[in-house]
């Protein structure tokens, strides 16, 4: 009795790989946070103004004092709840300051 091993053959072996496709992730992130953006955005016009806005017990705290500024009572007015307000412009700076990293550092 022999106890060789049956010889394998590997076929194909000249044939190139197919590379996959890949996403630079600079536009999978643009489009996440752009996505989010525009979805919140959505969510504020629905809820805005109507008995869905969140009961926010912010009075004597830093968030209530933030809110309850002239920037977002009066200056940013955007949505009639200040808190959508002061959520978007948050949401800007950070899409504005990825932008200029981006534009700057690449």
């Amino acid at each position: 009795m022999s106890n060789k091993m049956p010889e394998v053959r590997e076929e194909h072996t000249h044939l190139p790989k197919k590379k996959e496709k890949e996403r630079p992730s600079g536009i999978r992130s643009w489009g996440i946070l752009l996505g989010a953006f525009v979805l919140s955005q959505i969510i504020f016009f629905f809820v805005d103004g109507t008995s869905w806005e969140p009961n926010m017990n912010d009075s004597g705290n830093i968030l209530g004092r933030i809110l309850e500024s002239q920037l977002f009572t009066e200056w940013i007015t955007i949505y009639s709840f200040p808190f959508f307000n002061l959520a978007t412009t948050v949401f800007a700076i950070v899409i504005l300051s990825t932008a200029v990293k981006e534009f700057l550092f690449k």
